[in-house]
């Protein structure tokens, strides 16, 4: 053994070991900070404009998480909600959901784009400026891929709520519904009356109908459940 010599793998490794204990840390914390890192490029990545949707391998995707436009339409519209472009979502995208987004990734060795989310209105940054949002990946042919749902449940009277403001139909039969309880709590002496104050009443109540939702800036629902604009 020549004493004027050194190893220098093995000083190396000596170092190493002196120093064991704040590799470690250094080590997960540069671990932290490239999971923090790539998560902020994910994110990124959701919000990002004007992307086209991926072509991806279907067998590799769950057929239970893949959705039609029209489903995902008759959703929106039951429940009073926007189907938008993550571009413009205000709200926290949640950890689960970038780590899903990865997953997914790492199955298909590609970076996905072109994501849209189902939430309240109130949850986008519209142009004219119950929070269970969901987010989609756009597939092709009208076709999204559910990555992840968070927040509460919808409250089982959203439905009840939005029901008048679906479509024509369900606001017509909905105004003559309340105009048809008002009367019925009218005394009346004959049918004739009756039939008077029911049409009086239908016709008072859609001009207060359409007063407040002029007011509001309201719309019905199978016509903004996609729209980026207050209606």
């Amino acid at each position: 053994m020549n004493f004027n010599t050194i190893d220098l793998h093995k000083a190396l490794q000596e170092i190493r070991r002196a120093n064991a204990t704040n590799d470690v840390l250094e080590e997960v914390n540069y671990l932290l900070e490239d999971g923090h890192h790539k998560e902020l490029i994910v994110k990124d990545q959701i919000k990002s404009k004007g992307r086209k949707p991926r072509k991806l391998d279907i067998t590799k995707l769950n057929p239970e998480h893949i959705y039609t436009l029209e489903q995902i339409k008759s959703l929106c519209i039951k429940y009073r909600l926007r189907f938008l472009d993550a571009s413009i979502f205000k709200g926290e995208i949640p950890y689960m959901a970038v780590l899903r987004i990865k997953e997914l990734e790492k199955e298909n060795d590609c970076k996905l784009e072109g994501f849209k989310v189902v939430a309240p209105k109130k949850m986008f940054q519209l142009s004219d400026k119950d929070s269970d949002p969901i987010l989609f990946l756009q597939l092709t042919n009208d076709r999204f891929y559910f990555i992840h749902k968070w927040g509460g449940e919808i409250n089982v009277f959203r439905s009840l709520l939005a029901f008048p403001f679906m479509n024509v139909t369900t606001m017509f039969w909905s105004l003559f519904l309340m105009a048809l309880v008002l009367t019925i709590c009218i005394p009346t002496f004959s049918a004739y009356l009756f039939a008077f104050l029911l049409v009086h009443s239908f016709i008072g109540i859609c001009g207060l109908a359409c007063l407040i939702i002029f007011s509001l800036r309201e719309n019905l629902s199978d016509i903004e459940w996609d729209s980026m604009y207050y209606s």
